[in-house]
């Protein structure tokens, strides 16, 4: 809940800030964590480093202590190298011996009321530790205390197996307390200024970094519907970024053919539509002005017009289903061979007007039997019935138009060749677009221009292939090719 709070917190922000901030965030953590494990070894080196110390001088002072036949004590001078460094100050240390009983037995220093544990220490000791160490913090009862906290050691006086006597020797901690001071002070204003050039840096870098964005952003502010040739700027370096880049002009490219192929297809299709409109008008001007006022004949050309606008409406609602995607279709598994039985009925009836022979042939290349397919059946029937029935509308009266289905391994594959005068060279890359009708067959075949249009469409949705070629005799080849399941 905290974290989906914190997200929440940070999606109002820019990207930049955002950024910037997680890389603070991460750096900031990672910086104080580390130096807070620094700090801690720092601070355990120093305590071992003094306990180290104040073991040495406990051993000289233990060195110099005379312990007498009765058990009597005696402190002659100290025998100390003056010369040695040490993190607390000789004269100020307090220093007595205590028996096990709890009685003091000597000192020297001033206590004042100040009364060192001893009891646990005998323990330890007694348990096998060389000596026992302990902080005594909030010092009050020390006269003219140096520092806040002193560090006591207590040493075995004697060798027996249970020592009996201890030295405790308490020392000021002042310079070790001034060391973590300094270096703690150095960490408070050091670390927030270390997250201060990082934030600023941060911010720097990402601005930087996302400078190609904003550059993109500018520029796609600046398309228009009348400027789709304009692309965002591509950067140089190969990252996300420039393949963000390279991946909008792509969308721009079929962006810019889309609006090219609406306008294309909405002035055509104004042409198509507008033909049969302007007969009927002119009809109708005439069929005023007649006196005769041949009203059949003017009811048989008005009817002609209204299938020949019907026509072009039914396609265009066709290839509107096509263009709205898989999402509008109804996949199945189908047998190709039934789909092309079931359309050729309809393709004969075109096919007898002209006295056009239809011959299918079915080629199997495996011993396995015939293919099943995935796709829509009534848009698969559509594609057959197109290229069928464009094979009839070019070829010559008399002739034959042949298909061949042919099933393999992974493919399944229908041929359809007619012997009319072919496609001219020229014209085959366009073949497949709409309203895209050969020239020189413009006033002799019936027809609207539409029909590959939407059979290519239909194939691109089935993940299949349709290509057109001329064969080696005369006339065309179309070929569709969709896998088999």
């Amino acid at each position: 809940m905290f974290l989906k709070k914190i997200y929440k917190f940070l999606s109002s922000f820019s990207i930049r800030l955002r950024l910037s901030l997680i890389f603070v965030l991460i750096f900031g953590a990672t910086t104080i964590f580390f130096n807070m494990f620094l700090f801690k070894m720092m601070i355990d080196t120093l305590q071992q480093d003094f306990d180290d110390a104040l073991f040495n001088y406990s051993v000289d002072v233990s060195e110099g202590i005379e312990i007498g036949v009765k058990g009597d004590l005696s402190f002659p001078p100290l025998r100390l190298d003056h010369g040695k460094i040490l993190p607390f100050p000789l004269g100020t240390a307090l220093i007595q011996v205590r028996h096990s009983s709890g009685a003091v037995l000597a000192r020297v220093g001033n206590f004042g009321e100040f009364n060192p544990p001893y009891k646990k220490d005998f323990q330890r000791i007694w348990a096998g530790d060389e000596a026992t160490y302990r902080t005594i913090e909030h010092i009050r009862n020390i006269p003219s205390a140096e520092a806040d906290s002193y560090r006591l050691i207590s040493f075995p006086l004697d060798n027996a197996a249970k020592p009996q006597l201890l030295l405790q020797i308490a020392v000021p901690m002042t310079l070790m307390e001034t060391q973590i001071s300094q270096r703690l002070t150095l960490l408070q204003v050091g670390i927030p200024f270390v997250l201060l050039i990082a934030t600023l840096g941060g911010m720097f870098l990402s601005a930087r970094a996302l400078n190609p964005v904003n550059n993109m952003i500018n520029t796609a502010k600046e398309i228009k519907a009348s400027e789709l040739s304009q692309r965002v700027p591509i950067p140089n370096a190969n990252d996300e970024i420039r393949k963000l880049a390279l991946t909008l002009n792509e969308m721009l490219d079929r962006i810019q053919q889309a609006f090219l192929s609406q306008e294309r297809f909405v002035a055509d299709a104004s042409h198509q539509l507008l033909t049969p409109l302007t007969i009927m008008r002119g009809e109708l001007e005439l069929l005023q002005k007649s006196e005769k006022r041949d009203v059949d004949q003017f009811i048989k050309s008005a009817l002609q017009e209204v299938d020949n606008l019907s026509g072009i409406v039914q396609e265009m609602l066709l290839l509107a289903r096509v263009d709205a995607g898989t999402g509008a279709l109804n996949f199945q598994d189908l047998a190709f061979d039934e789909v092309i039985f079931e359309v050729l009925p309809r393709c004969e009836k075109l096919a007898n007007s002209k006295n056009i022979k239809l011959k299918l042939n079915i080629n199997n290349e495996t011993t396995d039997d015939r293919k099943m397919v995935r796709g829509d059946n009534d848009l698969l029937q559509n594609l057959v019935i197109n290229i069928i029935e464009n094979a009839i509308k070019y070829s010559p009266n008399n002739e034959v138009v042949t298909m061949n289905l042919n099933w393999k391994q992974d493919i399944t594959q229908f041929v359809v060749e007619d012997n009319g005068p072919g496609i001219p060279e020229e014209q085959l890359p366009f073949i497949f677009e709409r309203f895209s009708r050969g020239a020189n067959m413009e006033t002799r075949v019936k027809g609207f221009g539409l029909g590959l249009a939407i059979a290519q469409k239909i194939a691109i949705l089935h993940n299949a292939k349709l290509s057109a070629q001329n064969h080696s005799e005369h006339g065309a080849r179309f070929t569709f090719e969709i896998k088999n399941i």
